[in-house]
């Protein structure tokens, strides 16, 4: 589902960054807090993909891997706790480097 609207929103590397969110999303339910309010399921892989869409759109000419970096980050940041936010941000740094 990543890589397929990944492509539909334009992106050239969809393959390599649907690979790299998947990562990070089960690294995600491995590593952070067990929080009721998180949700790193169907919906919410939507939203950021959405969001993804519309920052590369918004940016012509920009990485493809930044815009998803930053929709992820605008996506699951708020939701996270103190502790796991500084995680995730690790957990990007260290999937998309240079991106962050």
């Amino acid at each position: 589902i990543m890589k397929v609207k990944l492509a539909s929103q334009g992106f050239h590397e969809a393959s390599l960054l649907a690979k790299k969110f998947d990562v990070l999303y089960r690294l995600c339910e491995e590593q952070l807090s067990k929080q009721p309010h998180y949700d790193f399921g169907l919906r919410n892989i939507l939203s950021v993909l959405r969001t993804a869409g519309n920052k590369r759109r918004g940016r012509k000419g920009g990485s493809e891997a930044y815009a998803l970096v930053q929709a992820l980050r605008s996506v699951n940041l708020p939701k996270l706790v103190a502790e796991d936010a500084s995680l995730f941000v690790s957990l990007l740094e260290d999937l998309f480097p240079g991106q962050t």
